[in-house]
């Protein structure tokens, strides 16, 4: 906590009055395609793009409207500042790390982003567009296997077209609330910013990077600041290929860990939809991974990754093993007292036991998602081949 709020007073070079700006701001490269799809033929002609671009390894369909194709030769290539040594490196890092980040993101990132109150409204709404949650589950899996993977994001890289379809995805969400706003006034309300606006969107890639710091040292995992640098310009560059205006694209660690504290302070509040998509979320990790008893792993983890405080804003059950962690924690932090006369740190029996709970449980959850059923059918999860062999997936 005392880090944390010394952390807050650092300077991402942002202010509130910055980000209620950019709460008003969607993506224009990506909504001036849309919106001319719209315009000609209307929202099934935008559907009807959005399902020409599932198969994202495949060359790009000639029959794609002019401004489609105009805006995927314009958003293929990466920044002139990237750094593909760093991207190399920070996938690297997911290849090693893969199932406990990939935990970190179910049991961290995501109850985390829906006790952000505003920016879970859209989530909300499009879950409720969108009734097929185990679906969107593999979809979000698949996003981090394919931008995440070493070269990925190369020329040609799987990864590249994977962040087209999601950012022409976020402009169709816009277009689509818009219009449907028209007849139901009160489904979205003008206080909320613009859907998927520019807060939201670098507040998401924030998290999915944020997860190699405080989740993972909860963990017990040694992340270098090596590793933690190029994981963040791996997810920088991202950020910058979906959308991410370049105000809200963060030089450093110091910086990111700034923003994601001031996006704290600004939304991390109790709604109903928030504690909505956390029940939802509890009820597909449980079903993803059947050899683990619910209480002794879902809620624990959640509440030891993220805290009890946010914890509670999104309505994570208590349970009797966390209260093992924390007595765990009393009792080694008093031992390192007595004895060192500094508390116990990451040599405790503490991160142990969460070590043991954690790393079976992510390749179990990266396992349940790559043999997922749905409607009788496998879902399309795909995993390298090598990724599942050093998972231990095909075990």
């Amino acid at each position: 906590m005392l880090e944390r709020m010394a952390r807050a007073k650092r300077s991402s070079g942002l202010t509130n009055a910055k980000l209620n700006q950019m709460r008003h701001k969607g993506d224009p490269v990506a909504d001036r395609a849309i919106e001319a799809v719209f315009n000609r033929n209307g929202v099934s002609a935008v559907n009807a793009v959005l399902q020409k671009l599932v198969r994202v390894d495949q060359p790009v369909p000639a029959d794609l409207p002019d401004e489609v194709q105009k805006y995927l030769k314009e958003t293929v290539s990466l920044p002139e500042w990237a750094d593909m040594s760093k991207i190399r490196r920070g996938q690297e890092v997911f290849e090693k790390f893969g199932p406990l980040i990939t935990l970190c993101l179910f049991c961290a990132s995501l109850p985390s982003s829906y006790a952000a109150a505003k920016a879970v409204k859209v989530l909300y709404l499009t879950a409720q567009l969108d009734t097929n949650a185990r679906r969107r589950v593999v979809e979000t899996g698949q996003f981090l296997i394919d931008v995440l993977s070493v070269g990925s994001l190369d020329d040609n890289g799987k990864g590249l077209r994977t962040i087209q379809k999601v950012r022409l995805m976020h402009a169709a969400v816009r277009l689509l609330i818009r219009e449907r706003r028209k007849q139901q006034p009160n489904l979205w309300h003008r206080d909320w910013g613009t859907p998927i606006n520019q807060e939201d969107l670098a507040a998401t890639f924030l998290v999915f990077w944020y997860v190699v710091g405080e989740p993972m040292n909860h963990l017990g995992v040694d992340v270098s600041a090596e590793e933690k640098d190029a994981y963040l310009h791996l997810w920088k560059v991202v950020a910058h290929q979906i959308g991410v205006c370049d105000e809200l694209l963060v030089s450093d660690v110091t910086e990111a860990n700034a923003l994601v504290d001031l996006v704290r302070s600004r939304q991390f509040k109790a709604s109903p939809e928030g504690q909505d998509m956390t029940r939802a979320l509890l009820v597909l990790l449980d079903q993803l991974t059947p050899g683990h008893r619910f209480d002794d792993t879902i809620p624990p983890l959640i509440r030891h990754l993220i805290g009890d405080k946010t914890a509670d804003l999104v309505l994570v059950p208590k349970s009797d093993r966390g209260g093992d962690i924390r007595r765990l924690q009393r009792i080694t932090n008093w031992f390192y007292v007595r004895v060192f006369g500094r508390p116990g740190q990451r040599d405790s029996g503490r991160y142990d036991f969460v070590s043991d709970i954690a790393r079976p449980f992510g390749r179990d959850l990266l396992r349940g998602m790559f043999e997922l059923e749905r409607g009788g059918e496998r879902a399309p999860f795909a995993i390298p081949d090598h990724l599942a062999d050093r998972w231990e997936l095909s075990r």
